[in-house]
């Protein structure tokens, strides 16, 4: 097997990611607040065709008509199962070209008419790997412009016509790396603004024009950094109203007019936290 990622001394040397995290103000955490989501018709739980296993959490994207589905496999190798609704069947599991492998969860996006589907590499090391359906290739595996460097999944999303990707950086600060693709550059890692830190994965959304980036506070509290591109500027963090707290990464996405953010409370149960204007 070919190996995909350099070896872990050389983020020794990178630089990026080595600052004393800071973190959130600190209080008593206490479990989310539940709310109801609205009910809808489920088709209940089946297996997804092609008998994939992971250990870690999905990442899916609707691309050129098609449902894509990533996995991180049992492996360590890095998987995609396709489904298409014209047909109603899936592709089965196939590895992504170039060899990757991961110790985390992926993320992926859509942006300008190509999937971009992102890993940690088992250096520790940010990867990216793009699709293209025109012609049906991957760009295969390269570094992430900025020598950044994860101990944990990535976040990405498609905002103001450029593809922005967060990572927890090994500092547990909060870091961004942006792509414009009109002129094919990376804006290099830089700290989002507000001194914010982190033991997990971030969440991230947009809703009414604005980017919503997600944190669980060293504190275990739930804050919220909002960006603007109309004025170029991060709100800063703030804590996410209902004194919701949780061990884990967050999730989020707008939908009905409303950003949905949901987390499992300190309690391990579930909870949603909706905004609307």
């Amino acid at each position: 097997m070919k190996r995909f990622f350099a070896g872990i001394a050389a983020l020794l040397l990178l630089g990026l990611f080595v600052l004393p995290s800071v973190t959130f103000a600190s209080a008593a955490p206490s479990p989310a607040s539940a709310q109801n989501v609205a009910a809808a018709q489920w088709s209940l739980w089946s297996q997804v065709p092609g008998n994939g296993a992971t250990n870690s959490a999905l990442a899916t994207t609707n691309y050129a008509g098609k449902l894509y589905l990533f996995a991180r496999g049992t492996d360590n190798k890095i998987y995609v199962n396709v489904f298409n609704k014209a047909s109603g069947t899936w592709s089965l599991w196939s590895e992504v070209p170039g060899h990757g492998a991961t110790y985390s969860a992926l993320a992926t996006t859509t942006y300008s008419g190509i999937l971009y589907l992102f890993a940690r590499g088992t250096d520790n090391r940010i990867y990216v790997n793009s699709f293209n359906s025109a012609n049906g290739t991957w760009s295969l595996w390269s570094q992430v412009p900025g020598n950044g460097a994860t101990s944990s999944r990535l976040a990405t999303i498609n905002y103001a016509s450029k593809l922005y990707l967060f990572a927890r950086g090994t500092d547990n600060k909060i870091y961004v790396n942006v792509f414009n693709r009109d002129n094919g550059t990376w804006s290099l890692w830089s700290e989002v603004p507000g001194n914010g830190a982190t033991y997990s994965a971030l969440g991230t959304t947009t809703f009414e024009n604005l980017l919503y980036l997600f944190a669980r506070g060293t504190d275990n509290k739930i804050y919220v950094n909002v960006f603007n591109v109309t004025t170029g500027k991060w709100s800063l963090w703030s804590e996410v109203p209902g004194h919701g707290a949780t061990y884990v990464g967050l999730a989020a996405t707008s939908y009905a007019d409303k950003l949905f953010l949901f987390a499992a409370g300190t309690d391990s149960k579930i909870y949603v936290n909706t905004l609307h204007n």
